[in-house]
C-alpha cells in the first residue's frame, strides 16, 4: 500500500527564532554605520555628531530590548507547549501564541523603521560629508542663541519637533542657508534633499539585499521588481525567514523519520527543485519501505509512504506525526490525503492543494 498526504503546518518556534536572527542581524547594520561615523567624522566632539551616535545607540538598545522580550515569551510558549502534550490549557496557550505574534509584528516594524530608510539616509549623509557640515550648522545655531543670528522661534520649535533625526538636521541646514524661510518651505526643501540622498543609496542597498539572499541560498530574482528600500527589506526578510523555517523543518523531518528506522542519505537522496522551489527527500528502510517528502515555502509539506502491506504504514506514520507535534513543536493545521490507490500513485505526479485559494 502507498499513502500520500499534504500537510499544512505552522512551526511557530522555528519561525520566531528565524525572526529573532533577522533582528540580531539588523544590529550589525547599525554597528557598521556607527563605525563609519567614527572613521569619517572629523569633529566627533561636535554636538551634532554626538546626536547621531546617541540616536543609533538608542535604536540598538530598543531592538535588543524587543528581542529579549520576544525570546522570553518564546521560552514560556515552549514550556507551555511541552506541558500541553498531556494537558492542554487552551486559554493560556493561545494567549502566549497571540502575544508572540504581536511581538513579532512589533519587532519587524521597529527593525524596518530603524534599519531601513532612516539608516540609509544617515549613511548617505556620512558619504556626502553632511555630518561634518552639521557641525558648522550647530555653530550658527549657537550664534543665534547668542544673538548673532536671528531665527524665527516658531520655525525652530517646529523643526525641533521633527522625529526623524536626518530630516530634522536637513531642515536646520535650510534655515541656516536662508533664515527667512517658513517652516513649511524649510521642511519641503529638507524632504527633497532627504529623497535625493535616499535615491543615491537605493540601488546600492538593493544590491546588498541581493547578496544577503544569495548567502542564504535564495535566488536574488525575488528582488527584481523591488523599487524602494522598504520593498527590498520586506521581501528579503520574509524570504530569509521562510527559507530558515523550511531548512529547520527539513532537519526535524530527518530526525523524526530516522527515529522510525529509516536511513537518510542526504548526499544522494536530498534534491532541490529550483524551478518549483521545492526540497525533495527520500528515506529508505532496509526492508524495502520508502518515505518521500517535499517541503515548500508556504507552510506545506507532502509525505508519501510506500512498500507497506495493508495499513502497516500507519505504524510508521502515526508515531512520525506525533513526534513532529509533540517532540519538535510543529503545529499541524490540516492534513489532506491525496490518494492511497496504488494504481493512481504509479500514474499521477505529486499535486499540491492551495487551501487558501479563493479566500483572499
Amino acid at each position: 500500500m502507498s499513502h500520500q498526504v499534504i500537510v499544512d503546518y505552522e512551526g511557530m518556534s522555528i519561525k520566531i527564532q528565524a525572526q529573532c536572527d533577522a533582528a540580531v542581524h539588523s544590529l550589525c547594520k547599525i554597528d557598521k554605520t556607527l563605525e563609519k561615523i567614527h572613521k569619517t567624522a572629523s569633529k566627533l566632539e561636535s554636538q551634532k555628531v554626538k546626536d547621531y551616535e546617541k540616536y543609533l545607540l538608542e535604536s540598538k538598545e530598543l531592538i535588543k530590548n524587543k528581542i529579549e522580550a520576544f525570546n522570553s515569551t518564546l521560552e514560556k510558549y515552549k514550556a507551555k507547549k511541552q506541558v500541553s502534550v498531556g494537558y492542554y490549557d487552551a486559554d493560556k496557550f493561545d494567549d502566549l501564541k497571540s502575544q508572540l505574534e504581536s511581538q513579532a509584528s512589533a519587532l519587524s516594524i521597529t527593525v524596518n523603521e530603524l534599519t531601513g530608510t532612516k539608516l540609509e539616509v544617515i549613511n548617505q549623509m556620512i558619504n556626502d560629508g553632511l555630518l561634518n557640515y552639521g557641525a558648522s550648522v550647530y555653530q550658527k545655531l549657537e550664534d543665534k542663541a547668542n544673538g548673532v543670528m536671528d531665527f524665527d522661534k516658531d520655525v525652530m520649535n517646529r523643526i525641533n519637533a521633527i522625529d526623524d533625526i536626518s530630516l530634522r538636521e536637513l531642515a536646520y541646514h535650510e534655515v541656516v542657508k536662508d533664515n527667512s524661510l517658513s517652516f513649511e518651505k524649510a521642511l519641503s526643501n529638507a524632504q527633497n534633499k532627504y529623497d535625493e540622498l535616499l535615491g543615491k543609496r537605493t540601488a546600492k542597498v538593493i544590491e546588498e539585499y541581493k547578496e544577503d539572499l544569495k548567502s542564504n541560498g535564495i535566488s536574488a530574482e525575488v528582488l527584481d521588481k523591488a523599487e524602494t528600500i522598504e520593498e527590498a527589506a520586506a521581501i528579503t526578510n520574509e524570504a530569509i525567514v521562510d527559507e530558515k523555517v523550511r531548512k529547520e523543518t527539513l532537519k526535524i523531518i530527518i530526525k523524526a523519520i530516522r527515529d522510525r528506522g529509516f536511513i537518510v542519505d542526504t548526499k544522494k537522496n536530498l534534491k532541490i527543485d529550483k524551478e518549483k522551489n521545492i526540497v525533495r527527500l527520500v528515506a529508505l528502510k532496509a526492508s524495502g519501505q520508502t518515505a518521500e517528502f517535499e517541503i515548500q515555502l508556504n507552510g506545506k509539506f507532502m509525505y508519501r509512504f510506500e512498500g507497506y502491506e495493508g495499513l502497516a504504514c500507519n505504524k510508521d506514520i502515526t508515531p512520525f506525526m506525533d513526534d513532529l507535534k509533540n517532540v519538535y513543536g510543529i503545529n499541524i493545521l490540516h492534513e489532506e490525503v491525496q490518494w492511497s490507490n496504488p494504481d493512481k500513485i504509479q500514474t499521477q505526479k505529486y499535486q499540491y492543494v492551495n487551501k487558501n485559494k479563493g479566500n483572499n
